[in-house]
């Protein structure tokens, strides 16, 4: 076949083949014959070779079609990736609870995610609209805000932070933190904007403020009580440290309004208690704009038409009135109006009511916590005041009351003792005078047993009525205490007891002792006595041993007398030290049981003390204590 016709039968079927068997299907077709170039006519022979390449660009065309749908094989699962991925990205993009929108410098959005959306009041669809542009929404003020985050972030390629606002589509203007990142889009620049709404954050900031503002006029509240508290105490410090000289309840009344009147300038304050029927005023301070009212109020008010000092009386707590109301204090008359607004307050003593305090201003305006807490203070510091008051001066009348006692139990005692011995001492010589005259002569021998009997008894009461003397003379018969060497003194009390001591085999030691602040005398009887009692109750089983020691702490010398006797139970420490207290039956031991009470009585009127301790079996140590001598 040579002719064009069967040429263009074979174009078309090559056209349409798909494979290389196609394509030999159609050449055998228009070539039934065969090809033999070599041999064919020079007519043929350019047929043939139309044919061949018509033959070569279909088997290219098949076999670029074959790698065509090997590529898209390969890409296919690539593309269901991609499509995956920017489903997903789609989601994520939608669902950020932040707003993220990506915008052309016109105002035009590309990208705007439900969060961004929601913030401005836009829906999806007018969105897809093109209803939303971030230039139209932006206030003016902020125009050259944005421009410059924008530039910045394109020059420099990196996120730009700022804050901004933008119009909600209500109008609302809507305080947004802004992050700016670069994006392109080809060759066309593109903002990615990441938007967080302020309005929560400021709110929470703004609610704080508020809080912290609250506190602070709380604290400014509590500093101004504390303030006035403190001035009220300052006030009152005069008042305290005068209060052991001043007793007079009504003077302590004034000194507490005069305080009241000086931190209420501009009021003046009353104080009343109940007399009979009336409330009689008793003390008053602050200048009184009318003097009438003055006056009135001194003839008294009624008890039980006067509100304003009959309430707190009864009811035991203050009484404000920031407007005050004149028809609470009848009897007062027109001339009360003055006062503008009113404070009253139960005076106590103990539980019991004693009297009202009212402050009475004549301007008109509410009480502060403050002057509230600063009056309640200066009527508790009164009150306190006129109870302590009252307290120092009964302990004054009592302890007065005690000294007269004291003082003619002494004058007593000693002129009892003193006048009882001269009718003792008769009866004493008349008993010897029987016992010698007649006590051998008696054909009854029971009247000699009965004339020693009263003989024995008028001598123990001639020792107790002396031993009583001695004690009186304690304080009856003084002299000035001076400077004394201890050490000398004990050495004259051990030497006056020198007989008693051979007699009883005592051996007593004393050492170093510092000098101290005493009656001579006294100081004398009081080692005497108590170093005699130590060697009077010896132990039956041992030579009595007797040892003084002393040194001085402090403003005073502590002496220990230590021995080595019966010792004393501790149930007994204080009873050994009442007058006429024995632990030990008279013929056992004698004495009258006052030595040791007349020690301690020098002891303490030398501002002393003395006291024992003993386990009650190895001995005793009596411990006193005097005034160390200056050095």
């Amino acid at each position: 076949m040579s002719s064009p016709s069967s040429l263009s039968t074979l174009a078309a079927a090559l056209a349409e083949a798909a494979s290389g068997e196609q394509v030999q299907s159609a050449l055998d077709a228009a070539f039934p014959d065969g090809l033999s170039l070599p041999d064919a006519p020079a007519g043929q022979r350019e047929a043939l070779e139309v044919a061949a390449a018509l033959v070569g660009a279909a088997l290219a065309r098949i076999e670029a079609q074959q790698e065509a749908r090997e590529v898209r094989l390969q890409l296919e699962p690539l593309r269901e990736n991609a499509a995956r991925l920017q489903e997903r990205f789609d989601a994520l993009f939608n669902a950020a609870p932040v707003g993220i929108a990506a915008g052309r410098r016109n105002g035009t959005l590309v990208r705007a995610n439900d969060a961004y959306l929601h913030l401005l009041g836009f829906t999806r669809e007018e969105f897809q609209a093109g209803a939303v542009n971030w230039v139209d929404l932006t206030p003016p003020e902020f125009a050259e805000v944005d421009r410059d985050a924008l530039r910045r972030a394109i020059g420099d390629g990196q996120a730009v932070r700022y804050e901004k606002e933008m119009r909600h589509r209500s109008g609302e203007r809507i305080a947004q933190e802004v992050t700016l990142l670069p994006h392109w889009e080809g060759s066309e620049a593109v903002g990615v904007a990441y938007v967080r709404d302020l309005r929560p954050e400021r709110a929470a900031a703004l609610g704080h403020a508020l809080e912290l503002r609250v506190r602070g006029e709380e604290l400014e509240r509590l500093n101004a009580e504390l303030t006035a508290r403190s001035e009220a105490l300052e006030r009152f410090a005069e008042l305290s440290r005068d209060l052991a000289l001043e007793r007079d309840p009504l003077v302590l009344v004034g000194r507490a309004q005069e305080i009241a009147v000086s931190l209420m300038p501009g009021s003046v304050c009353t104080y009343y208690e109940p007399q009979g029927r009336l409330w009689s005023l008793l003390s008053h301070r602050g200048e009184f704009r009318r003097p009438e009212l003055l006056a009135r109020l001194r003839l008294g008010l009624p008890r039980g038409e006067s509100l304003n000092v009959d309430r707190p009386f009864e009811t035991l707590a203050p009484y404000y009135q920031d407007a005050f109301d004149p028809a609470t204090v009848q009897g007062a008359g027109s001339s009360i109006s003055v006062i503008r607004t009113s404070a009253s307050f139960p005076v106590r003593t103990g539980v019991q009511p004693r009297g009202v305090l009212v402050v009475g201003r004549h301007d008109q305006r509410a009480w502060t916590p403050a002057e509230k807490t600063l009056l309640e203070t200066v009527v508790f510091n009164l009150q306190l005041a006129l109870e302590r008051a009252e307290q120092s001066g009964e302990l004054q009348r009592r302890t007065l009351a005690l000294e007269r006692s004291n003082a003619e139990l002494e004058r007593f005692a000693f002129v009892a003792s003193h006048d009882l011995q001269e009718p003792l001492r008769s009866v004493t010589s008349f008993a010897q005078l029987l016992v010698k005259r007649f006590g051998a002569h008696q054909d009854d021998p029971r009247a000699e047993q009965y004339l020693k009997h009263i003989q024995g008894g008028t001598q123990r009461m001639q020792e107790l009525i002396q031993e009583l003397l001695n004690y009186a003379r304690v304080t009856a018969e003084t002299r000035p205490a001076t400077r004394q060497d201890t050490n000398a003194v004990t050495a004259a009390a051990v030497q006056d007891l020198r007989a008693s001591l051979n007699a009883a085999g005592a051996a007593v030691t004393v050492f170093d002792l510092p000098p101290v602040v005493a009656d001579s005398t006294q100081l004398r009887q009081l080692m005497q006595n108590l170093i005699g009692n130590a060697v009077k109750y010896r132990h039956a089983d041992r030579a009595p041993v007797v040892t003084v020691t002393g040194e001085q702490r402090g403003p005073w010398v502590q002496i220990d007398v230590h021995d080595n006797g019966l010792g004393i139970a501790p149930e007994y420490h204080e009873r050994i030290f009442t007058v006429f207290q024995r632990l030990h039956a008279r013929d056992q031991y004698g004495g009258t049981g006052v030595g040791l009470t007349i020690a301690r009585r020098i002891v303490e009127r030398h501002g002393g003390q003395l006291w024992v301790s003993s386990d009650g079996v190895s001995g005793s140590t009596f411990h006193l204590t005097l005034p160390a001598a200056p050095g």
